[in-house]
């Protein structure tokens, strides 16, 4: 008996194993397909979809019918919001290079604000996903509820850093498991972290507020 928990245990290790790396593979083509600008966007989308899934307990969810189905169906309304953020992103670069030689204070001043709000833009890029994944928004609401929930819980914000941080590390040792594991993995650790915090907000918000952000089914 003890033999087959085991044998059953690391059976289940395998999958998922697997199926992160397959995950990976399709991520990485769907983000190509898309032309990378234009992929990358409702690839992850499809990704984050799918691994929320599974974290849900739905682990026999068709792997690639679902992150097709999904690349598809959110293909405008993700690359909406992708296009919205890579426009923001510009900004904030042709700002930093305009103030990238203070010769006041006050320039220093904006100089460092604007890489603090570079900050907080590469942090909302991270959440945007989970968030959208289990959210049903207007593709713009999204960008303030994503603040907002970054906001209101800094505890995840950290972890989300430390995962990212200690991810960084590991596949600059081992670069060989970038094409299966550098997004697949990340983002099934991100989304246990966003659903179990989800979970508790929405165990905590009345009725008013719960019209306004909609879980995904």
């Amino acid at each position: 008996m003890p033999n087959n928990s085991y044998m059953d245990g690391f059976y289940k290790f395998c999958l998922m194993f697997a199926r992160l790396a397959y995950v990976n593979i399709l991520w990485i083509f769907f983000i190509l397909l898309g032309l990378g600008i234009f992929g990358f966007f409702p690839s992850t989308v499809a990704m984050f979809t799918l691994i929320r899934q599974w974290v849900q307990g739905n682990v026999d969810e068709p792997v690639f019918r679902t992150f097709w189905n999904t690349y598809k169906r959110e293909f405008v309304k993700t690359n909406l919001i992708g296009i919205t953020y890579y426009a923001a992103g510009l900004i904030l670069y042709i700002d930093i290079l305009y103030f990238s030689s203070p010769h006041t204070i006050f320039l220093l001043f904006l100089y460092y604000f604007f890489w603090v709000l570079t900050g907080i833009y590469l942090l909302l890029g991270i959440f945007l996903f989970p968030v959208y994944v289990h959210y049903q928004l207007k593709w713009w609401q999204y960008f303030r509820s994503t603040l907002l929930i970054m906001l209101m819980n800094p505890l995840v914000v950290v972890s989300f850093l430390l995962v990212l941080g200690g991810a960084g590390i590991l596949l600059r040792a081992i670069p060989g498991l970038i094409p299966l594991f550098s997004g697949s993995a990340i983002t099934y650790i991100l989304m246990l972290i966003s659903y179990r915090t989800f979970s508790k907000m929405e165990a905590l918000t009345d009725s008013s507020s719960a019209s306004t952000l909609r879980t995904v089914d």
